[in-house]
């Protein structure tokens, strides 16, 4: 069934977050672009440039086949893990924001996507989680279908008994251990094919990692990939033949850059599924170059990006700055080397590798991007790289990335690795220093601005330990910095503590190499000693002196002064109140007298506090707010409503059924806090805290609280804290932690005051002000790339979500190997890491645009694809580049573009590299964008002779707009216009039908509902049993096709030793209902007994629900009682989690 622009545009809006219109309407053309082609032909590819948001054209796809078949079963194939998970973030915004309608078959209400997404960390947890639901979304990674099975025979052991327990049918022989392993391979491949279901859709990201094929010289990758989806072949087991069969009805492929110098790469993807065959004339070598690109454009569609720039459009090449002659100062000019010693150093280093690539084991060849003396004339010592777990059994430990370039692995060590070591070592031994790199150098000296301007810079290496090294070097000069910059601002009483721990400082790193902080997924912060920074702010910081470190636990501890200083006193700004009169108008509010309004507000707060002997400051403030807030909100008049959403988001969770026997003073509630003075100062708040512009009382509050928390962690855990550090310290005696740190209550005007000094000085370097409204300016964009979970989470979880985001920051970050999470979305905010340093890593998928307009080639990779991948990392939809060229301007600077270097020396043979290298780029350019003759393909290596003979210069940029080979045409969009499958009324009448299950009795049951529901798909009750026990439970409305399902979940507790564990597994054999269980998790419960009923005939709803709730409920206290006796625990106790489960569930 073909569709229309029209059609689709009922469902989905486009332009809901990005506020670009042709931007979005270019979305929804590509979404029913290829929606057609997938009609026509069950394969599509889609191949926009980089950053023009194929994700969410992909995701406009699924949704549109979802909501016209409901039964659709979908496989997302991510390059990586981190692409993977971003797959599953990017699915519940777009069916928040750009899904018109809760339909019940995309979106359910609240803006849910209506199938659960499921995370898959191999292939055998994908047969797994397929054999226990088929019906839902899978989200798997290419690394999977490596299946590595070399480490060890147990693995091997533990992955053949996962599978046998999966399919017990399989004969011993196609299990058999002692086969060669690609036999084993092949084999589990080929079984797991025969268990898994048929997928309708299967969408595969940077599909160009396949274009390798199918064949006897493909990778194992791709050979399990290809058998696990079916693809025909006639050597299939005998055993597994009635059982093996296409697993894939449409395949979508994606990526910005399909190939890279020939089409027979296109082919190879489209075979390796088996959908070769229509289009063999891309495979074949006597077909035209005009005959391949018409055959491509019957299944691939590019959009070229473009920007409106000062009233011109622009594309990539125009709003792109190259740098290509190599340097890093001036445009377009090489990188000067004044010093003689530097001088030297190349000419000698140039010898020595010339006389090595002239042997004749080389050639006078090399892999371009695989000479250490590219990037460092440092020892390059055997690679350490922490491989991830399901790393192939071909990603073997090298000196520089790029298994895809080469897999030979000598050539992956670097030829002249042995060669620059020696004399790396032998000027040490004579000099006693390190060979000094004019281009590392130059490149170290050009990042250094990024402290004093905030300027963020991505730097790509090929060479693994040049990571550390540059973040070495960086960290050094940012030490440097840091020194001055706290010797200027810190008041001169106290520079002489300073001073002796700075020479502490600098004594110990001296003694000490210090490897890279790995620190990723912990909430504390252990600290470090690769910076300043890290040993002085972060971590327990050093002894013996007021650091940073000291001062930030006392903004954690409640029960310092400092701990609610950027608390919000919620009630003082409902009441509109100055400090002083809070209590008195509280008492007009409640139309009581101050003295029992007083009484009545330590009664009440006594449910907020916990059995503590003594409550600290702050859990006395919070428990003032709540008492106050739950007495306004039940108390009729203006504030009610206003009283009664602060109260449920932030408070209402925390009541406690049993008072304590603390309680807390109303004269709490007079504090001042850092919140409540901003609001007093128009012109800053709208700068750092802007009010909510949403008329929805509940979204409002949401949004102030989280922006609050935002600004709070910000200035308290990255760059911004040096500043209000020097504010802290202005008000201190001594540094000597012996005379105290309590400053008094001036500090929130001090503080204010330093950030309102900085607003107003125009040459103030990059402070404390630029990072925090910045944060606040693009608050959304923040929410909607890197914190998109704070929309749903509850309010109270906003501080830990904010707090473990910004924790353990490093002002320069380098990775390699593995991703590190907490580095990734870090440099996605305007604060540190300022550079980012990584191999080809993070070369796919990640979003790294928000605030960086730099990217660095410092390693060069070797296709065309890498290099626009990689650039692409920061050329994206809403970049900082492309909001800041597409503001109203009259002209724009060079400055302003988006900045792309290619750092290399002149006059060596790295130069030589660069320019192949550009040719290729700009071939690459006139394939995809003009049609243009067909580059000569090439192998990765470098001939230098021949190269040598080549007079041409570097490459220029090409300089005329780009236009695509291949854009939607209007056969792709011609379509049926048709009304939506599911309108309005239906929803309603489902939602209406669900909600009246809550109202009357039910059959054999008496439910006590609760008299606030978090959404209207979700119904909360207590089951009150004939034993006088009670049961929590949730009802959840789910869609099945035309028919819609009831699931009763109800808590059981928390299970806590491994016998419990295996008694329960016992016990649920014997029941039909199934047992949820999540073994890792904390909170009130893991452990839930879950079932559900399918709603036919309206006049049995009570019934078939009555019983649903009978079975659910009398089998989980059951459990309860045979599990975890002596409990009986009321839905209060259940309440958060259970709401929070129904937001996260699906």
């Amino acid at each position: 069934m073909r569709l229309t622009t029209d059609t689709a545009n009922r469902l989905l809006d486009f332009d809901r977050l990005i506020g670009n219109e042709q931007r979005a309407t270019d979305q929804l053309e590509g979404a029913v672009a290829v929606h057609n082609i997938l009609h026509q032909h069950s394969v599509a590819y889609l191949a926009d440039e980089v950053g023009m948001g194929k994700t969410y054209v992909a995701l406009g796809v699924v949704a549109l086949l979802r909501h016209f078949n409901p039964n659709l079963r979908l496989l997302v194939i991510a390059p990586r893990e981190n692409i993977q998970r971003k797959w599953q973030r990017e699915q519940g915004v777009f069916t928040a924001n750009n899904v018109r309608r809760d339909d019940l078959r995309v979106r359910m209400p609240g803006g849910l996507p209506a199938r659960p997404l499921v995370h898959c960390d191999s292939l055998i947890e994908l047969l797994e989680e397929t054999a226990v639901a088929p019906d839902r979304d899978f989200f798997v990674r290419m690394p999977s279908f490596s299946l590595p099975l070399r480490q060890d025979p147990t693995q091997r052991r533990s992955f053949r008994d996962r599978l046998r327990r999966q399919i017990p049918w399989l004969p011993d022989e196609l299990v058999d251990l002692r086969s060669n392993t690609d036999v084993i391979k092949d084999r589990f491949a080929q079984a797991i094919n025969a268990a898994i279901p048929h997928f309708d859709l299967v969408i595969v990201d940077e599909a160009h990692n396949l274009k390798h094929g199918w064949g006897p010289h493909a990778s194992a990758r791709n050979r399990v990939l290809a058998t696990v989806l079916g693809r025909e072949r006639d050597d299939v087991h005998p055993h597994l033949q009635h059982a093996y069969g296409e697993r894939a009805g449409k395949i979508l492929l994606l990526s910005a850059t399909p190939v890279d110098d020939d089409y027979r790469q296109l082919w190879n993807q489209l075979d390796l599924f088996g959908r070769g065959e229509p289009f063999t004339a891309l495979s074949d070598t006597n077909t035209s170059e005009d005959q391949k690109r018409e055959v491509t454009g019957q299944f691939l569609i590019r959009r070229v990006t473009s920007l409106k720039v000062a009233g011109q459009q622009l594309t990539k090449n125009l709003y792109r700055r190259e740098w290509r002659q190599g340097g890093l100062t001036v445009h377009d000019e090489p990188i000067r080397i004044t010093d003689d010693r530097q001088r030297l150093t190349v000419a000698l280093v140039q010898k020595k590798v010339s006389d090595l690539l002239g042997h004749e084991r080389f050639g006078a060849r090399f892999q371009v991007g695989m000479l250490a003396s590219f990037e460092s004339f440092l020892q390059t010592s055997a690679a350490s790289q922490q491989q991830p777990d399901d790393a192939s059994d071909d990603d073997q430990a090298a000196n520089f990335d790029g298994a895809d370039q080469t897999t030979d692995l000598a050539e992956r060590q670097g030829a002249d690795v042995p060669t620059l070591d020696e004399l790396a070592r032998d000027h040490v031994r004579r000099f006693g220093r390190e060979l000094p790199h004019p281009k590392m150098d130059a490149l170290v000296n050009a990042l250094t601005s990024s402290w004093r301007d905030g300027h963020k810079g991505l730097v790509f290496v090929r060479r693994v330990a040049s990571v550390a090294e540059l973040k070495r070097k960086l960290d050094d000069e940012y030490n440097d910095w840091l020194i001055t910059r706290l010797r200027e601002r810190i008041h001169p009483r106290h520079h002489a503590a300073l001073d002796a721990k700075l020479a502490e400082y600098r004594d110990h790193r001296s003694r000490r190499a210090t490897a890279e902080n790995h620190q990723d997924n912990h909430d504390e912060d252990s600290g470090g000693d690769d910076t300043l920074f890290a040993w002085f702010f972060r971590g327990r910081g050093p002894d013996g002196i007021i650091s940073g470190a000291r001062i930030q636990e006392r903004f954690r501890n409640l029960g310092s002064p400092l701990g609610i200083f950027f608390d919000d006193n919620h009630l003082m700004a409902l009441l509109d109140a100055a400090p002083g009169e809070v209590t008195q108008r509280l008492a007009a509010a409640l139309g009581e007298d101050r003295d029992k309004a007083d009484r009545l507000l330590r009664q009440y707060s006594r449910h907020y506090l916990s059995e503590a002997r003594q409550p600290t400051r702050g859990a006395r403030f919070d428990a003032a707010q709540g008492a106050a807030l739950e007495l306004l909100a039940n108390t009729p008049g203006p504030l009610q409503a206003h009283a009664e959403v602060a109260w449920r988001e932030l408070y209402r969770p925390r009541k406690q059924q049993r008072p304590a026997a603390a309680e807390a003073e109303p004269d709490l509630l007079e504090i001042r806090t850092f919140f409540t003075e901003l609001r007093r100062r128009d012109q800053l708040r709208a700068d750092l805290w802007p009010k909510p512009a949403s008329d929805d009382l509940t979204a409002a509050f949401r949004e102030q609280h989280q922006r609050a928390q935002l600004l709070s962690a910000a200035s308290r855990l990255g760059h911004a804290f040096l500043d209000l550090y020097a504010t802290v310290t202005d008000h201190l005696q001594s540094l000597n932690p012996s005379e105290g740190i309590e400053p008094g209550s001036e500090l929130v005007t001090a503080w204010l005051d330093e950030l309102e000094r900085q607003a107003n000085t125009t040459a103030r370097g990059w402070s404390a002000y630029d990072e925090l409204t910045n944060l606040a300016e693009h608050h959304d964009l923040i929410l909607d790339t890197t914190l998109p979970e704070l929309r749903r989470a509850d309010l109270r979880e906003t501080p830990t979500h904010v707090g473990r985001l910004l924790t353990a920051q490093q002002p320069v970050a380098g990775m390699a190997g593995r991703v590190n999470r907490r580095h990734v979305q870090q440099f996605r905010l305007p604060g540190y890491p300022l550079v980012l340093i990584c191999t080809d890593l993070l070369q796919e998928g990640e979003d790294l645009h928000t605030f960086c307009s730099r990217v660095y080639h410092y390693g060069l990779a070797w296709t065309p694809s890498a290099i626009e991948q990689r650039i692409g990392r920061v050329d994206r939809m809403r970049s900082q580049t492309e909001r800041r060229l597409t503001k109203p301007l009259d002209s724009v600077g060079a400055e302003d573009l988006l900045q792309v270097h290619y750092p290399h020396l002149a006059d060596t043979i790295e130069r030589l590299q660069v320019r192949r290298v550009l040719h290729r780029v700009n071939d690459f350019l006139r394939l995809m964008h003009e049609g243009l003759t067909m580059p000569p393909s090439g192998d990765g290596h470098l001939d230098i002779a021949r190269e040598a003979l080549a007079d041409d210069g570097i490459p220029p940029v090409h300089a005329e707009p780009l236009t695509t080979s291949f854009p939607v045409r209007d056969q792709h969009l011609a379509g049926r216009n048709r009304p939506l499958a599911v309108d309005e009324s239906l929803v309603r009448k489902h939602l209406d039908r669900f909600a009246a299950l809550s109202h009357g009795d039910l059959d054999g049951i008496t439910v006590n509902w609760e008299p606030h529901q978090p959404s209207p798909d979700t119904r909360l009750g207590t089951a009150v049993l004939a034993t006088g026990r009670q049961q929590p439970f949730s009802l959840h409305l789910e869609h099945d096709a035309d028919h819609i399902i009831v699931r009763c979940v109800s808590p059981i507790g928390r299970v806590d030793r491994d016998d419990q564990w295996q008694d329960l597994e016992i016990w649920s054999s014997g029941n039909e209902a199934r047992l949820g269980a999540v073994r890792t998790r904390g909170g009130s419960y893991d452990l839930t007994l879950e079932e559900d009923v399918l709603l036919t005939d309206r006049r049995h709803d009570r019934a078939r629900v009555s019983a649903l709730l009978r079975r659910v409920t009398a089998l989980a206290d059951d459990a309860e009682r045979q599990h975890l006796p002596d409990r009986d625990r009321p839905m209060t106790d259940f309440r958060t989690e259970l709401e929070q489960d129904v937001r996260y569930s699906r």
